[in-house]
């Protein structure tokens, strides 16, 4: 005879376990723009972790931010995301406000994190910022140091080389080492001393550090030296220090009133244009900063 199985309605006495919450449901950032915006970015994770330790964020893993990203106390994971994840909008030049050019960069970006604006803008870099000493031991420091920056990822944000052949003359008369720093394809400027393509985003601000200020476009090289708080004279043309330069640099703004393609450059609208030369080719706005007051700035900080 088959035995009967009794059934039980008693309840468990043991205590349901907590949710924990898994990593892939932490929402993720997958970063876009160039090295400047990344500075930007850890800034404002930064400031979200410091208001609330909870706020963790996933990364997606990208080869040339990486580096810069690793070891953020607001970074949980760095990997490949889910079909369902969820994302943060970094894309700050999207946001409704940006293209009126009265909201400063750093500020939409920390709106789309939720953090209440204004904000104090700090940059920051996970880890100790290390001197290289292979390379210190190479380069030929004298008692002034200069870093020039001349190129962007954007032609229309450069000057041309001329002018920065004028600046670097100017310079090496007055005793000056100036060094150099960029891509391989960035064409030489005579008499700078040249690290092209030979140093890392962390070398680079390691170098400025060491340096007495930077003289730069608008680039990754201004945030850099704002990451470390040095000086620099910055130079503009299209985009606008209102939005991207920090009150403790010297700017220099190329005359945009006589420009027939202000208002059509640069911006969301224009995207099409960023990796484009200017076409008013010796007209282009950047060409037209006196270089004197270059050199006023310049010298006012030797």
């Amino acid at each position: 005879m088959a035995k009967t199985i009794k059934k039980t309605t008693e309840k468990s006495s043991a205590k349901p376990k907590p949710v924990v919450k898994k990593n892939n449901d932490l929402p993720w950032i997958n970063p876009v723009g160039g090295y400047g915006d990344i500075l930007m970015l850890s800034g404002v994770l930064k400031i979200a972790h410091d208001q609330d330790p909870k706020n963790k964020y996933n990364l997606v893993r990208r080869t040339k931010y990486t580096n810069l990203l690793k070891g953020h106390p607001a970074i949980n994971e760095i990997g490949f995301p889910p079909k369902d994840a969820h994302f943060v909008n970094t894309n700050y030049w999207n946001a409704e406000n940006y293209e009126s050019g009265n909201f400063r960069a750093f500020q939409l970006l920390a709106e789309s994190f939720g953090i209440k604006t204004p904000v104090e803008e700090k940059l920051f870099l996970s880890g100790e910022i290390e001197e290289d000493p292979v390379l210190n031991k190479l380069i030929p420091w004298k008692k002034k140091n200069i870093i020039i920056s001349p190129t962007s990822d954007s032609p229309r944000k450069m000057m041309h080389p001329m002018a920065w052949h004028g600046i670097v003359e100017r310079l090496a008369a007055e005793g000056v080492l100036v060094i150099q720093v960029g891509k391989i394809s960035d064409l030489h400027i005579k008499g700078a001393y040249s690290l092209l393509n030979l140093t890392s985003p962390r070398q680079l601000i390691s170098l400025i550090k060491k340096c007495n200020f930077v003289v730069s476009c608008d680039n990754f090289i201004m945030h850099a030296a704002k990451l470390v708080e040095k000086p620099a004279v910055v130079v503009w043309g299209p985009t606008k220090p209102q939005v991207y330069g920090y009150k403790d640099h010297i700017h220099i703004q190329a005359p945009l009133e006589h420009c027939q393609l202000r208002n059509e450059c640069l911006g969301p609208r224009f995207s099409q244009n960023y990796a484009t030369m200017c076409p008013l080719g010796p007209e282009h706005c950047m060409n037209k900063i006196p270089l004197d007051q270059i050199f006023n700035a310049i010298f006012t900080l030797l």
